[in-house]
């Protein structure tokens, strides 16, 4: 039996929830300002959990925070009740962001309750593994250049 990881269960427990804050927005169930607050301190918590060796995942889903931020700032203060096109692209964008980023984040911790049960991504299946791993053919020989490089549109 392997030792109970409690930061694993806990960086879970808390990148469900931002999955589920997600859901709910997308869902129609949470108004932008509550979207917004919720993701800023989940993020903070994920942060806290997570440290260091994600810093690049961290930084990519607080940017994607900061733009959900700074649309519901500017949709109270214009005193507007939707969003326009472009902030509709925009929230959109930091979505897709949040969610890739999240799907970074499983943790692997054998101690991970769930770990096993949990769906692997398409690049880790044994079918996807077993095609990067088949023979490829042998590229085409180079043409000779006379010294030049080949410009590359």
């Amino acid at each position: 039996m392997t030792a109970f990881a409690p930061d694993a269960s806990l960086r879970r427990f808390v990148t469900d929830g931002l999955r589920d804050t997600v859901d709910s927005y997308l869902s129609g169930n949470l108004p932008l300002h509550r979207f917004s607050w919720e993701l800023e301190s989940r993020l903070a918590m994920l942060a806290e959990l997570t440290g260091l060796p994600r810093y690049r995942t961290l930084a990519t889903l607080r940017a994607a925070q900061h733009a959900v931020a700074t649309i519901d700032v500017e949709l109270r203060t214009s005193g507007r009740a939707t969003l326009t096109a472009a902030e509709s692209h925009t929230v959109a964008t930091a979505i897709t962001t949040l969610r890739t980023g999240l799907a970074e984040l499983e943790p692997t911790d054998p101690g991970d309750p769930a770990g096993h049960a949990r769906p692997r991504p398409a690049g880790r299946t044994p079918a996807t593994m077993a095609a990067a791993t088949t023979p490829q053919p042998e590229p085409e020989p180079r043409r000779p250049t006379g010294g030049h490089r080949p410009l590359v549109a």
